[in-house]
């Protein structure tokens, strides 16, 4: 009986770890603390939140919601929000008509850059 109580908890224990809202797993070579490094670069060097708000929601005719699944440029993966940040977005490709310089108009470097894709790929990935 008491094995049957300890298999009964850990299933249930297992249920909990996977339940929905928990992040989905994690790109190639991102970690939890890329992550919290590009959450710091994108409300201080890396100046994104001027235009996506500071928690990534958007702002109206400027920068898109970086927080649901919908993507104007690219798919969500890693990759290409990588590419999208560092290449930037056209006002024709833009869903605000507002032009996003390479990097945002910033000066971070490749480290940063990839913790700010990291920091952005968590957003709608929770």
């Amino acid at each position: 009986m008491r094995k049957f109580a300890v298999h009964t908890t850990l299933v249930a224990g297992l249920a909990l770890a996977v339940a929905p809202g928990a992040m989905a797993q994690m790109p190639e070579g991102v970690t939890q603390e890329m992550i919290d490094q590009g959450k710091q670069i994108y409300s201080g060097a890396g100046i994104c939140m001027a235009c996506h708000g500071p928690e990534g929601g958007g702002m109206p005719n400027l920068g898109a919601d970086l927080t649901d699944s919908e993507w104007a440029i690219g798919d969500g993966s890693f990759e290409s929000i990588l590419e999208t940040i560092r290449e930037g977005v056209s006002a024709d490709k833009s869903a605000s008509g507002s032009v996003m310089p390479p990097k945002g108009g910033s000066q971070i470097d490749d480290d940063q850059l990839r913790a700010v894709a990291a920091y952005v790929w968590s957003l709608s990935n929770k």
